[in-house]
């Protein structure tokens, strides 16, 4: 009967660390791709930058394509955004097109660390 328990337990404490290994494995996943493949993007407010959120890159046709959500659009003070990459994406595609999207308005930007775009979100 201990011995039956024993291996009982044994099995159910393998299985939860498996278990525990597993979910810190996809958050390790989710957290690097969520550093590498987004920019953080703050706007001027007239005396320093703020934080809006963070955008998802796509790579269209060897071109990296930011598009701006309304709600980060709505929340900005100016029209003067700081685009913030990672070191990763900075080494791997230095002075590569990035698209940056407010609504309909577009400004094109090489990439690199910090980027400095002025637009107007736009709906038309």
């Amino acid at each position: 009967m201990v011995k039956e328990l024993l291996l009982l337990v044994d099995d159910s404490m393998l299985s939860a660390v498996a278990v525990l290994f597993f979910l810190l494995l996809v958050l390790t996943v989710l957290g690097w791709d969520q550093a590498c493949h987004t920019l953080r993007i703050y706007n001027w407010d007239g005396r320093r930058y703020r934080f809006l959120g963070r955008e998802r890159m796509r790579k269209r046709n060897d071109t990296y394509v930011v598009s701006m959500h309304e709600r980060v659009g709505e929340t900005s003070r100016t029209t003067l955004y700081l685009l913030l990459a990672s070191d990763r994406l900075v080494r791997k595609s230095r002075y590569e097109n990035l698209l940056f999207r407010a609504g309909k308005a577009e400004v094109w930007l090489p990439i690199e660390k910090r980027m400095r775009a002025e637009v107007l979100f736009a709906y038309r």
